[in-house]
């Protein structure tokens, strides 16, 4: 991650003089400032990334425009945090630092100790590099040693959590068990079911590391069920998505379809066509996985109808080709085909360039399985002829019928 000048992050130890953290802590806000603070910048989304990045960046608006300082360096950090769920790493460690700053100059502590929490998060999520790792573990290390010293419950618990996140992106899964338990006992005490469940679902990825898939289902059936208790049946479905792929990672068809069949009929309860489509592209996958090709073309259908009822034509054409994907794939070229005619057929009126470009490769990966399998084809029904392996590939003028579809195809560009 490129952040320019790193981070000021002076570090709470006790080399530091008392006449120093008296003299850092002149003009401080009162206890009750503090804790609006936390309420403000400790936050886990309870909704998608995208709504909440919204939302965020609202709040930072409006609070320019008001001149409020405060909240504008806290608005920052939520900002920093969304850009990051949103995969957009360079700006959300970018706007990071600059809060980060900005809460040091203000002398916000519970605003510093957020920021730091989530460049390690940025730095958990999207980093890779030696000084990704150091700024990572530096930063969370820092903010759980600043949010002790204020006898911040939240901020703790938030920090024990980038703490975690950081062991799972390096593969340190126990490690990261025991950080998210730590901070998902403090949110259960606070009564914070946002936050208690994405603990829940780092649990799961550190298991998913340590190659324990069914412990990794189990913090996630509980991440589910804590959403069903809020109602929040969005992120319910969410949770149930990512349960039945680590149900198929444990070799478990069964709690997989189960789960998958939960959160389908919560997304189409929701209307959310594209999250439905989601969950039907991994009951395809599943079918794939256990050789069942009926069902998974069978489920790639449901997609192709749910966008058709939904008016969506260029993922209704999209849908089509992944069906046409199935058949390449089975060498049912003339199925194959006949997917890519009707795609292109409902393609025309999306005016979706794109979507047209997909259509085209495809199109051009199935004349060219033909084109192969013609050649077989003549190469085995004249084998007793031209005395070579059928497998091997030859000059395909000797038939006038193999040279018309190999001048054919080399028109339109398949070779």
């Amino acid at each position: 991650l490129k952040s320019g000048a790193r981070p000021r992050r002076p570090r709470l130890t006790p080399a530091r003089s008392a006449r120093a953290t008296v003299r850092r802590r002149r003009g401080l806000p009162s206890a009750r400032a503090m804790a609006s603070d936390a309420d403000t910048v400790l936050v886990v989304p309870a909704e998608d990334p995208a709504t909440a990045l919204d939302a965020a960046q609202a709040e930072l608006s409006a609070a320019g425009l008001a001149g409020d300082d405060r909240l504008k360096a806290l608005s920052s950090i939520k900002v920093a945090d969304m850009l990051s769920l949103s995969g957009k790493a360079q700006d959300a460690i970018n706007q990071a630092n600059a809060a980060l700053e900005s809460c040091e100059d203000l002398k916000l502590d519970v605003g510093r100790g957020a920021a730091l929490g989530v460049i390690a998060r940025i730095c958990a999520a999207h980093g890779g590099t030696e000084d990704d790792v150091e700024l990572g573990f530096d930063s969370a290390q820092d903010a759980l040693r600043l949010f002790r010293k204020l006898k911040e419950p939240k901020g703790e618990a938030m920090s024990l959590w980038s703490m975690a996140q950081m062991e799972v992106s390096f593969g340190k899964g126990k490690r990261a068990v025991d950080l998210s338990k730590e901070a998902m006992a403090i949110f259960q005490e606070l009564g914070d079911a946002a936050a208690e469940t994405a603990a829940c679902e780092t649990i799961a990825d550190a298991y998913v590391t340590t190659r324990e898939p069914r412990k990794a289902a189990q913090a996630l059936s509980r991440a589910a069920a804590i959403q069903a208790a809020q109602g929040n049946k969005l992120k319910e479905a969410a949770c149930l998505h990512r349960l039945a792929r680590v149900w198929l990672q444990a070799d478990d068809d069964g709690q997989a379809a189960e789960a998958l069949a939960k959160a389908r009929g919560l997304y189409k309860e929701l209307r959310d066509s594209k999250a439905e489509a989601a969950v039907l592209a991994t009951q395809k996958e599943m079918h794939l996985g256990a050789g069942r090709f009926a069902d998974a073309v069978g489920a790639a259908k449901e997609v192709v109808s749910l966008y058709n009822r939904a008016g969506d034509k260029a993922e209704e054409g999209r849908g089509l080709l992944r069906i046409a994907e199935l058949f390449l794939e089975n060498n049912d070229t003339e199925k194959a085909m006949k997917m890519i005619s009707f795609a292109h057929t409902v393609l025309q009126e999306a005016h979706n360039m794109e979507a047209m470009n997909e259509l085209s490769e495809m199109f051009g990966a199935v004349r060219h399985a033909q084109a192969k399998q013609e050649m077989h084809r003549a190469i085995e029904a004249n084998a007793d002829f031209i005395h070579v392996p059928a497998k091997m590939v030859v000059d395909p003028g000797f038939n006038k019928r193999i040279q018309e579809s190999w001048k054919e195809a080399t028109k339109t560009g398949v070779f």
